[in-house]
């Protein structure tokens, strides 16, 4: 329970490791990481789920490209700035259903398919989202 409202929890439970994820910093880097997720960032005013999220977008876009950053094989830059991920219970303040789920999804793809990344490491990077938003969602 969250106050009065009552915690989903999707079957299945953590998202797993998902192979060849610790790879794709090697590629992309920091800057192309920073820049996807500042893309993902600017459509987020425009999408179903904005008011999930502040108006300056600038500290969002700092902590999700360190997350980011540190689950694609990088530097642990999100865990000592902002201590452990816990990114289910950070999360647990918004309702989220699989519609807000798909609505994420949708955003990050769009981002996604404007770099040049290798197909294998944007299918990868996908996988990792889509696994992730599923534990993410608190709301039926």
């Amino acid at each position: 329970m969250l106050g009065d409202r009552e915690i989903f929890t999707p079957e299945g439970g953590p998202p797993q490791a998902v192979p060849g994820l610790q790879e794709i910093y090697s590629e992309w880097g920091e800057e192309g990481i920073r820049n996807l997720v500042s893309s993902f960032y600017d459509r987020i005013p425009l999408s179903k789920i904005a008011h999930m999220f502040p108006e300056d977008l600038a500290l969002a876009k700092q902590k999700q490209g360190d997350f980011i950053i540190q689950v694609t094989g990088g530097p642990p830059n999100y865990s000592q700035k902002w201590g452990p991920p816990k990114m289910r219970m950070r999360h647990f303040p918004f309702e989220i259903n699989n519609e807000s789920r798909e609505e994420w999804l949708r955003c990050y793809l769009l981002s996604l398919n404007e770099f040049e990344f290798s197909s294998d490491s944007k299918k990868i990077f996908y996988l990792f989202l889509e696994q992730f938003s599923l534990w993410m969602v608190n709301k039926r």
